[in-house]
């Protein structure tokens, strides 16, 4: 029987250092039926030449989405692609990442067990831990869940707290098309494309799956969208009393929380960060 299309979604800009080996580490992986479609955002650099000539190395695997479309941020740009994914499992890459070999082929396994148990219509998704490596590759930390004081089990069960502090890294995610389709549009309201879908998926009694292994080195650079940062109780009531120098990434969150949490207010939003900061 064959293995079912995994379909890679890559959104680039300006990632030229780190891009050719973030692609050769998937041409690794052990999972032989993946496809990669790649959306450029109008990088000044070489990075959409690179892409276009692995595209043409390798014709059968990478596929380049040329529309002339400027999304304007990874959030916008992920979300165009996730329009244009056709396959029946999903996963998003970073282009300044290194996927461990068994990646692909252990959140897969571990999805589609669960489909065996519940059935392809329910929205679900795999998540995995990270280890955090430096510009180099060497190690910060083995695991991104640890660094971060992440309870992906506490988190990613209850929408309630999934609202309130994200667990579910993008490059780590896989999704059946049940969870895509529910993951569409990605609304503005949205502070970013992972967040948005783990949120999705549990609105719509879907499950979202943690797996304790890390499948990724995460880059960490001074280009990082994100990152990794150290997050404890002192740090969230650190941004709470500094609220005017936090306020509009502060306000994003609590935006989108209430959103999916109407009934959430401000101080209850706040007292729910202090409790999983300390839990």
């Amino acid at each position: 029987m064959q293995e079912p299309l995994v379909e890679i979604l890559m959104a680039t800009y300006n990632g030229a250092l780190f891009l050719p080996a973030q692609i050769e580490s998937l041409l690794g992986q052990t999972y032989g039926n993946w496809r990669l479609l790649v959306h450029d955002d109008g990088s000044q650099d070489s990075t959409a030449q690179l892409v276009a000539n692995y595209a043409l190395r390798y014709p059968e695997r990478i596929t380049v989405l040329r529309d002339g479309v400027a999304c304007g941020g990874a959030k916008y740009n992920f979300a165009h692609l996730m329009a244009h994914a056709s396959a029946d499992y999903i996963m998003f890459a970073d282009q300044d990442d290194i996927w461990l070999p068994g990646k692909v082929q252990d959140s897969l396994r571990c999805l589609m067990a669960e489909e065996a148990m519940l059935g392809k219509h329910i929205p679900t998704a795999v998540f995995t831990d990270l280890t955090v490596v430096d510009e180099t590759l060497g190690v910060i930390a083995q695991s991104f869940w640890a660094f971060q004081n992440l309870k992906p089990q506490l988190l990613a069960g209850r929408l309630e707290n999934l609202a309130v502090r994200n667990c579910v890294t993008g490059c780590t995610l896989l999704m059946n098309r049940a969870a895509l389709s529910v993951c569409l549009p990605v609304l503005p309201v949205a502070v970013m494309h992972d967040w948005w879908c783990a949120l999705k998926v549990l609105q719509t009694q879907g499950t979202l799956i943690p797996l304790d292994v890390p499948t990724i080195l995460y880059r960490q650079h001074s280009g990082n969208v994100v990152g990794a940062r150290q997050w404890s109780r002192s740090v969230v009531f650190h941004k709470i009393l500094r609220f005017s120098r936090y306020r509009k990434d502060f306000m994003a969150s609590y935006r989108m929380a209430k959103y999916f949490l109407p009934r959430c207010n401000i101080f209850s939003f706040c007292i729910r960060k202090l409790m999983l900061a300390a839990r």
